[in-house]
């Protein structure tokens, strides 16, 4: 009985250290995973910006020529962002919803995804704690219960 005990408190702490292991795993893989996905944002950020800034000069100028003015393109599309900055601004609460929303639904479905990881790891866990315990079944099949002792 006492050779018994002895192998479930090895158990237990084999379980206890895959656990540790684990939350140190997924800090660092979340650290990571930020900083690449943080740095991968600022990049397309830029080169959307870039893009988006040479499109609108390209449509300033354009619109130069179709007016046939030096100056007028660019007002045009000056008035364009203004108009879409005043918008933006008027509409404060309804976009910052919109976006709390978003931010929301994108980390609830990865914390779902990551509940389930841990839920499988710890099924695993517990289905070779079994294994090594009592040749496969869980304890109460296997023996009487633990309080009859």
């Amino acid at each position: 009985m006492l050779e018994r005990l002895e192998e479930i408190r090895e158990n237990i702490f084999r379980y206890l250290e895959a656990r540790i292991e684990l939350f140190t795993l997924e800090t660092r893989s979340k650290v990571e995973e930020g900083v690449v996905v943080g740095i991968h944002g600022i990049v397309l950020a830029l080169l959307a910006t870039m893009t988006t800034i040479f499109l609108f000069s390209l449509l300033a100028a354009y619109l130069n020529e179709v007016t046939n003015s030096r100056y007028l393109g660019f007002l045009i599309v000056a008035g364009f962002f203004l108009l879409m900055t005043i918008i933006w601004l008027a509409a404060k609460d309804f976009f910052k919803s919109k976006i709390r929303v978003a931010a929301y639904s994108a980390i609830k479905k990865s914390q779902e995804k990551k509940k389930e990881e841990k839920s499988e790891a710890v099924e695993e866990l517990m289905a070779q704690t079994r294994t090594a315990i009592g040749g496969g079944g869980s304890l109460g099949e296997n023996q009487s219960s633990p309080r009859a002792y």
